[in-house]
């Protein structure tokens, strides 16, 4: 495995790489790894003939009261894990590489951000398209493998890469979870023995939530009916030590919230909630199970 710290070493070893006729998948992080990572990879393994991994913490999608300077940064164990699931090539570049002092072209995100983490946390999703288009013009991959952890994230990836012309096929990855259920994530570590014993009950309450979903009619309005379960859960949350940032139902398809159901329609059951230091996230996809 080689480590490029560069844009010109990655590019020297992208390039050696298709001369070679090879395939790329890619598996943009921010670092501390974790077991769900690790499976990012090996679903990117089975998609292309080598990986390559970058671990770059990107500043324009953290707010200015968020974890930017906190986040943990892990490189040495990063770099190891990375090895040991059988990544060909780590891209680990400095802020400077990735970013001039000035920057005079961002970019504005519509509709897929109005709600769940795209209006808790204004201009995110807009500093993840930034990075990844820079991170996909540079890494020129075939495949690219996110998350459904990040679900809102993954959609707007995917719509990305369509409405920019990526020549990239977007794969969606599972949640991993620990044994009682909780979402791996790098904020976990953020989390007190006490906290971490309560962290579950975040899955646990979609799990709830998303059954009683599925038992609505579909072609009726249901949105009363949609708003009292989620105002039900985030009740719960709080009641048992969470502070709930948000419960909600959107369409896969457009991240809007739904009237009503529809038989064929994939739904999104999607919350995010404090917990001490760690604002821990997790979402359930589901359909009917009546048609």
């Amino acid at each position: 495995m080689i480590t490029a710290p560069d844009i010109h070493a990655i590019s020297t070893f992208v390039t050696e790489q298709k001369q070679a006729g090879r395939t790329i998948a890619f598996v943009p992080t921010m670092g501390a790894l974790h077991a769900g990572h690790l499976d990012l990879i090996r679903v990117a393994r089975t998609e292309a003939d080598i990986v390559i991994v970058s671990v770059f913490v990107n500043p324009t999608q953290f707010g200015p009261n968020e974890d930017f300077s906190a986040y943990p940064r892990t490189l040495d164990d990063d770099l190891r894990q990375c090895e040991q699931a059988g990544a060909a090539a780590v891209f680990c570049p400095e802020k400077e590489e990735l970013y001039s002092a000035t920057s005079y072209i961002g970019f504005e995100l519509s509709g897929l951000g109005d709600h769940l983490c795209g209006a808790a946390r204004p201009g995110h999703f807009n500093g993840v398209i930034q990075i990844v288009n820079k991170l996909f013009n540079i890494v020129k991959p075939d495949v690219a493998v996110f998350g459904q952890k990040d679900i809102q994230q993954f959609r707007i990836l995917e719509v990305m890469a369509h409405e920019f012309n990526h020549d990239i096929r977007i794969i969606m990855g599972r949640t991993v979870r620990a044994a009682d259920g909780l979402a791996l994530s790098s904020r976990n570590r953020y989390l007190t023995r006490e906290e971490r014993i309560i962290a579950p009950a975040l899955f646990s309450t979609l799990q709830e939530t998303s059954h009683a979903l599925q038992q609505l009619p579909a072609a009726t309005n249901v949105a009363a009916q949609i708003q009292n379960l989620l105002e039900g859960a985030a009740a719960r949350l709080n009641s048992a030590g969470f502070r709930t940032d948000y419960v909600q139902c959107v369409r896969y398809n457009d991240l809007q919230p739904p009237h009503t159901f529809e038989a064929r329609e994939i739904y999104v059951l999607a919350g995010a909630a404090f917990l001490g230091k760690a604002r821990l996230i997790d979402n359930l996809l589901f359909t009917l199970l009546q048609p």
